[in-house]
């Protein structure tokens, strides 16, 4: 928070370099969602929700994602009626259980986008700045967003309410971002929002349970086939 400076009887906000007005948006933004304490000891999530989609022959599924911060995993299993799908990363493996029931590998193209959204995800983002982490540099973007950068590349942005709790957030190269509802959902002393949704409603998501730094065995992440 800006500290006001009293010069010949006025009252003046002080105006803070770009880093830290983007330093004082991200502790402003942690403080709302569960304080920075929290989040910076935060090391995996396992996320459970009910997911809507607009089209499709599963309109409604079950969606448990796996979350680990500390290293390059994640896993994301999809259930719903005669829907049993489950795709994994662990590094530079990974592998998926299709419709057909079989294993193989993750397609290229899906690989490439679970691999992005790992980068900017919206959780590990905010552990990572909770913990300021040196990799990351923050600035402020349009219409006053936090936006979160790793190297030359922005992974991530929110935007953010007078209360600053995010309601929109996006990761790698999106401009569009996903929306989100209050942040009213408690886990281990961070906050979670209680709904999602792309842009246009397409997809929508609501919490069902957050389990926080939970022990991930690497049996999760490892192949049925191997």
């Amino acid at each position: 928070m800006r500290s006001l400076i009293r010069f010949a009887g006025i009252l003046i906000t002080p105006v803070l370099a770009p880093a830290e007005e983007a330093e004082a948006v991200a502790d402003r933004l942690l403080a709302a969602i569960g304080g920075r304490e929290n989040w910076a000891q935060v090391t995996n999530t396992v996320n459970n929700s009910w997911q809507y989609r607009a089209a499709g022959d599963h309109p409604v599924v079950r969606g448990v994602i796996t979350m680990d911060f500390t290293a390059p995993r994640l896993r994301i299993d999809t259930t719903g009626p005669n829907l049993n799908l489950t795709r994994a990363i662990a590094g530079e493996t990974h592998w998926r259980i299709g419709r057909d029931g079989k294993v193989g590998p993750i397609p290229a193209e899906t690989l490439a986008a679970d691999r992005r959204w790992y980068q900017g995800h919206v959780y590990r983002t905010l552990s990572r700045i909770a913990r300021r982490d040196p990799t990351l540099r923050l600035t402020i973007g349009e219409g006053g967003r936090l936006q979160v950068h790793e190297g030359e590349v922005r992974i991530a942005w929110y935007a953010l309410d007078p209360r600053g709790e995010p309601y929109a957030f996006a990761g790698p190269g999106d401009d569009r971002g996903t929306l989100c509802g209050p942040w009213e959902f408690e886990a281990d002393g961070i906050k979670h929002p209680i709904w999602t949704a792309n842009a246009d409603g397409t997809f929508r998501a609501r919490i069902v349970a957050l389990k926080v730094n939970v022990p991930l065995s690497d049996s999760l992440f490892t192949s049925p086939q191997d």
